[in-house]
C-alpha cells in the first residue's frame, strides 16, 4: 500500500500503460435507463493510469463484468471528510449521474457526453505519445495536436462538476459585475438555470474548433478595444456579447505556456478532483502564475504564465513578490521551429485576427514545437503534491 497522503483523494501505486484504442467513456451496463449514465468528470483513460492491480483490455474487461457484475477496475480513494484510504471502481468515482445531460436536447440527452468522448480519444493518443517521450527528454508536437492538447485542458477545467452550477450563477459574489449579462443572455436563449448555461457553452467549446474560438476573442478584443480589460474583469460586459465565454478560453490559451513536469523517480503525483485546472501563486496580487492539470501519476502538464518566459522577467518584478511553492521548477517554454524556415510568425501583431489567421492557416498549421519535459526532484515532486 503506498504512504497515504492527506491531501483531496486519491493516491496509487504504479503507472500503467493504456490501451488507447478503448478510451472513449466505457460503461459496462446498467439496470437503469438508457439515458440514465454515471458520467466521469475525470476521463477512464486518465483514471486507468492510477489503476491497482493488472491492466486487462477491454475485451477482458466487459468479459469479467457479465462475468461477476463488478467493475473490474480499481484506483485507491482517500476520503479526506472519513479520513480512510479504500480501493474503489474507477466506474463510480471522478463523476456524477447525468452530469452533462442535455433535457433541452429531445432527441439525446447525452449528446454532450458524447461530444466529450470524441474529444477525449484524440487527446488520450496524444497523451499516449507523451509518455512514450520520457526517455527522450523531449516532446514535439505540430500545431493542431497542440491546440486540441490546450482545448483538452480548458474543457477538463471547465466541465469539473464544480463549476456547473456555480459558473454562470446569478447570485453568486464572483458573478455579480457580470450578473446583467447572464440574466440577459438567459431570456435571449429562453434558458431556465445557470447549469442550461453551463451546458451551452460547453457545447460551445465541443463544438468550435480551437482556431475558430481564438478567432471569436481576437474580433472580441479588436471590437472593444479600451473596453476589454473591464470585460475580462466582468465590470463592463455588454448584454449582446454572446461569444464573451471565448475570452476565457482565449486568456488561459495566450497568457500561459505549455510545460510537460515528470515526477522524480520512485514518486507519483497524486490525483485530485480538482488537478485540471488549479492555479498557484502570485506575481504580487496576480493570480495564476501555474495552472496545473496532471495526466497520470508520471506526468502533469503545467500551464505557466508568460510572465515566467525569460524575456519577460525584468516585467514580472515589477508586480510585487513572488509567492509559489514550485517558482523553482523553471521550465523551460517549447522551442517553435517555423514551417517557413523563418524565425518568427510574418504577421502584424498590432492585429490579434492577424495573428489567428496565421495559426488557422495551413502553414501555421506545420509549425512544431520542440518541449523539453521537466524532471523533478523527489523534494520537488512532494511540494508538488502539496499544492
Amino acid at each position: 500500500m503506498p504512504r497515504p497522503k492527506f491531501h483531496k483523494d486519491s493516491r496509487t501505486p504504479k503507472q500503467v500503460k493504456v490501451d488507447v484504442k478503448a478510451e472513449a467513456e466505457e460503461t459496462y451496463g446498467s439496470p437503469r435507463a438508457p439515458t440514465d449514465q454515471y458520467q466521469h468528470f475525470i476521463p477512464r483513460f486518465i483514471l486507468r493510469r492510477f489503476q491497482v492491480g493488472p491492466v486487462k483490455s477491454k475485451v477482458e474487461r466487459r468479459k469479467e463484468f457479465r462475468r461477476t457484475g463488478v467493475d473490474p477496475e480499481y484506483i485507491h480513494y482517500y476520503d479526506i471528510a472519513t479520513g480512510s484510504l479504500d480501493s474503489r471502481p474507477i466506474g463510480k468515482v471522478y463523476g456524477v449521474p447525468n452530469l452533462y445531460q442535455d433535457v433541452r436536447n429531445v432527441e439525446n440527452v447525452n449528446e454532450l457526453e458524447e461530444k466529450l468522448a470524441g474529444l477525449e480519444r484524440q487527446a488520450a493518443s496524444i497523451i499516449e505519445d507523451m509518455h512514450r517521450a520520457l526517455l527522450n527528454g523531449t516532446f514535439t508536437l505540430t500545431r493542431r495536436p497542440l491546440e486540441l492538447l490546450r482545448k483538452f485542458l480548458f474543457v477538463m477545467h471547465y466541465r469539473n462538476v464544480s463549476c456547473s452550477s456555480t459558473y454562470f450563477q446569478v447570485d453568486h459574489p464572483e458573478n455579480a459585475k457580470g450578473r446583467q449579462w447572464i440574466e440577459s443572455f438567459m431570456k435571449a436563449k429562453g434558458i431556465q438555470s445557470a447549469v442550461e448555461t453551463w451546458l451551452y457553452f460547453l457545447r460551445y467549446y465541443l463544438d468550435t474548433s480551437h482556431s475558430d474560438i481564438m478567432q471569436h476573442a481576437a474580433e472580441l478584443i479588436e471590437k472593444h478595444g479600451e473596453d476589454l480589460e473591464k470585460m475580462i474583469t466582468g465590470s463592463f460586459i455588454p448584454s449582446d456579447l454572446e461569444r464573451f465565454p471565448a475570452l476565457s478560453y482565449h486568456v488561459q490559451a495566450n497568457g500561459n505556456f505549455f510545460s510537460i513536469w515528470e515526477a522524480a523517480e520512485g514518486e507519483e503525483f497524486i490525483l485530485t478532483h480538482d488537478a485540471f485546472g488549479l492555479w498557484e501563486g502570485l506575481a504580487g496580487d496576480c493570480p495564476g502564475l501555474h495552472h496545473i492539470f496532471v495526466v497520470s501519476p508520471r506526468i502533469a502538464v503545467v500551464l505557466c504564465s508568460i510572465l515566467l518566459r525569460p524575456e519577460l522577467k525584468d516585467r514580472l518584478k515589477l508586480l510585487g513578490p513572488l509567492k509559489s511553492s514550485i517558482l523553482h521548477a523553471n521550465p523551460a517554454p517549447a522551442t517553435t521551429i517555423y514551417a517557413s524556415g523563418k524565425e518568427s510568425i510574418p504577421t502584424n501583431f498590432d492585429h490579434p485576427t492577424s495573428l489567428e489567421r496565421y495559426r488557422a492557416s495551413q502553414e501555421g498549421a506545420n509549425d512544431s514545437f520542440v518541449f523539453k519535459i521537466t524532471k523533478l526532484s523527489r523534494p520537488q515532486t512532494l511540494e508538488f503534491n502539496s499544492v
